[in-house]
């Protein structure tokens, strides 16, 4: 994994950008965010504190990214985690956060799993 990039977001949270997987076989693009808010105990952000964040990065920035890719996949999986983990590795000592979106008309819309 190379070094996150950071991404000023609107809640002020500090979030960057850790991962990108593209499975063009299954039309996802995973998008992988980390953010340290997301640890801490009785402090750390919550689901409906990252949300509204997680949101504005697909629209934002999982959109553009995907037509500069040309990509032709209309869902996108966002998380947020407090570390970084290997994909599809459970880790029980992880905060991590998953929401779906379909992307149409050039905007991510909200998807449950």
């Amino acid at each position: 994994m190379r070094a996150p990039q950071p991404i000023t977001v609107p809640s002020g949270l500090d979030i960057a950008l850790a991962d990108v997987i593209m499975d063009s076989g299954a039309g996802i693009a995973r998008f992988r965010f980390l953010s340290s808010a997301l640890s801490g105990g009785d402090e750390a952000a919550t689901f409906s504190d990252v949300i509204d964040d997680l949101t504005w990065l697909c629209d934002s920035v999982v959109v553009p990214a995907l037509e500069l890719q040309e990509w032709t996949g209309q869902q996108v999986v966002l998380s947020v985690s407090d570390r970084p983990t290997e994909f599809g590795i459970y880790d029980p000592q992880v905060t991590q956060f998953f929401q779906p979106f379909r992307v149409a008309d050039g905007a991510c819309r909200w998807e449950d799993f």
